[in-house]
């Protein structure tokens, strides 16, 4: 592992739930995560980021509507989509947002 991978690790942190209101099958993630279904899971339904800022995506492969994530909890879709007039009830991939 590189150096750089090493001061990443920490900075980064969420933690997803297949239902809403933090119930269902769970999964930590410290990185990206190009398919949700890739771990045995059909949809995210409440999220919660504990580090760094996150991008939530409609799709699979970083797809459709994004929904930035900052540190807190998001136990229904309505906390991520906010008041926008684009309704979407789960998400399929994510990632950290990372600056140069």
């Amino acid at each position: 592992m590189t150096s750089e991978a090493m001061d990443t690790l920490g900075q980064f942190k969420i933690t997803v739930w297949e239902e809403e209101s933090f119930q269902g099958k769970r999964c930590e993630f410290l990185m990206e995560c190009p398919s949700i279904m890739e771990r045995s899971f059909r949809k995210i339904r409440s999220i919660k980021v504990e580090s760094g800022p996150w991008v939530g995506f409609e799709y699979p492969e970083y797809q459709g509507q994004q929904f930035i994530l900052e540190k807190g909890d998001y136990p229904r879709w309505e906390a991520w989509s906010g008041n926008s007039g684009y309704r979407t009830e789960h998400l399929l991939s994510f990632r950290p947002i990372k600056c140069a």
